[in-house]
This record gives C-alpha cells, sequence and structure tokens, in this order.
C-alpha cells in the first residue's frame, strides 16, 4: 500500500506591468500640438512627432510590449488633428503672401541741399529825395525792407519830409531782405501864438461915508438952572400934569439933581412931560 502524497498548489507567476511610455509622450506633445499648431510650418515640428508616437505606443501594446495601450488613441486623435490645422495656417499664409500687393521699397530721403549764398546788392543814395521818391527808388533796386528811423529834427533849408539819413549808406553792399533804415527832416517848431489879457476898467476908490448921526433923544440934555417958578399950592393941579404936591423940575436932569428922580405918578413934581413912555413913572 503506497502512501497518498498531499496536493501541493502552485501559484502562477503574475505578469509584470509594463508601461506605455511611447504613448504617454505622444499624447502631452499632441496636446501641446493644439496650441502650436495655429504656428504656420513651425507648429508641424511638434504636431507631426505626437501624431507618429502614439502611433508606435499602439504598435507596442498590439505586439504585447506593454501592458496598457495608454493614451494612444486620444494621442492619434490630436497628433493628426493639430497637424492638419499647422498645415490649414502655412497654406493660407502662403496665399496670403502671394495675393498681397507688393509695395515699392522707400526712396532714401534727399540730402538738403545746400543753401544758396546770398545776394549782395549796391544800396543807393536816397538822401535829399522826399519820403516816396526814397521808397520807390530802394524797391527798384530790390531792397523790400525799408524803415523809417527816428526823425533828424528841423534841418534850415530842409522841407519837413526830406530823407537826411540813411543806414546802410550808399554804395554799400546788401542783401535784398535786409532792412534800410531813413531818417527824415521834421517841420520846424511853430511858435506860440501871444496870450492877449484883457485889461479891466480902472477902480475908484470912494472915500468912506459916515453914518448919519442920529440924535439920541434917550440922551439928557444939560442940567440948566431954571429960573425960579412960583410954588402952586398942594390943592391946585397945573395944566397938563397929573402929579400932585408943590415942586416942579424942568426936566428929568433937574430932577436927578433934586434927588427926587425916578418919579411916580402922584409924587410931587411929576408931571406927563417928564413921563416918556406913560407908564406912570417918569425920569426912570
Amino acid at each position: 500500500m503506497t502512501a497518498t502524497q498531499p496536493w501541493t498548489t502552485v501559484a502562477e507567476p503574475v505578469p509584470a506591468t509594463r508601461g506605455n511610455t511611447p504613448a504617454t509622450a505622444g499624447f502631452w506633445l499632441s496636446v501641446l500640438g493644439m496650441v502650436v499648431g495655429f504656428v504656420p510650418v513651425f507648429g508641424l515640428l511638434v504636431t507631426v512627432p505626437a501624431a507618429l508616437l502614439s502611433h508606435a505606443g499602439r504598435a507596442r501594446f498590439r505586439a504585447g510590449g506593454a501592458s496598457t495601450p495608454g493614451r494612444s488613441t486620444v494621442g492619434i486623435v490630436l497628433g493628426w488633428t493639430a497637424t492638419t490645422l499647422c498645415v490649414l495656417m502655412t497654406v493660407l499664409g502662403i496665399v496670403g503672401a502671394a495675393t498681397a500687393p507688393v509695395r515699392p521699397l522707400a526712396a532714401a530721403p534727399a540730402a538738403p541741399a545746400a543753401p544758396a549764398a546770398p545776394v549782395l546788392l549796391t544800396v543807393p543814395n536816397v538822401v535829399g529825395m522826399t519820403d516816396v521818391q526814397a521808397r520807390d527808388t530802394l524797391r527798384a533796386a530790390g531792397f523790400t525792407q525799408v524803415v523809417l528811423g527816428p526823425s533828424t529834427g528841423s534841418v534850415a533849408g530842409v522841407a519837413a519830409g526830406t530823407v537826411t539819413t540813411q543806414l546802410p549808406g550808399p554804395a554799400a553792399l546788401a542783401s535784398a531782405g535786409d532792412p534800410i533804415t531813413i531818417g527824415e527832416a521834421a517841420a520846424p517848431p511853430v511858435p506860440p501864438a501871444p496870450v492877449v489879457v484883457p485889461q479891466s476898467a480902472p477902480v475908484t476908490e470912494s472915500a468912506p461915508q459916515a453914518a448919519p448921526l442920529v440924535a439920541d433923544t434917550d440922551v439928557d440934555r444939560p442940567y440948566v438952572p431954571a429960573a425960579p417958578q412960583p410954588l402952586v399950592s398942594s390943592g391946585s393941579s397945573s395944566s397938563g400934569s397929573s402929579g400932585g404936591g408943590s415942586a416942579y423940575y424942568t426936566n428929568c436932569a433937574a430932577a436927578r439933581a433934586a434927588g427926587a428922580a425916578p418919579l411916580s405918578s402922584g409924587d410931587p413934581g411929576y408931571r406927563s412931560g417928564l413921563d416918556r413912555d406913560g407908564d406912570g413913572i417918569a425920569c426912570e
């Protein structure tokens, strides 16, 4: 009897994973080709290798050299799409360049001509001419700028407006654009008109007239002693008097000398002849 041997399970070897480098490289180049595909001609340097690497990655997978196809299919599509776009842009660029009008080359700017030397003219003599004659003579000689300078003042025997000086002088050389300055004589000054001062009539001074003398009625007359008058009894009254008593005064001076002034109505010696204002008081 033979002994039974136990069964031993043998594990199958796991195949090693093999990457697909061409497929990966072709995919990323195809993505870059979609960007640079718009550049004519130069974009083909990226898009064509991207498509070829993607084809190589798929062929390697089919041959068993890689365990995965990677992104070879996507790389093939993007690579040839970018290649087509780049070819189209290149053709459009060539056609556009062929149909564009040819612009002639701009001619180089000519060198500036050297300035011509000024032509010198001989200045004619215009001293002694009038202003109009001098200007016409200078213009006829070719000078275009005639300037009137300051006046030389009045000159004896020379009419006003006659040219007495010129600069440049006669027979000098000057160009046509140089200014020619002329000076002219002025009119003699007009003497001022005499000033007539009107004479006024003589004033006769009259002697001052004295103010008329007005008699002062208030001034008392000088005292003249009166002749003794007869005494009048106290019971009787003289004509024209309203006073009482036996005294009688010829005037106010006599009443003052007697020490009786002023006299009131009813006092001895009062009478209406001494009362000027009739207020009842005499010799105030």
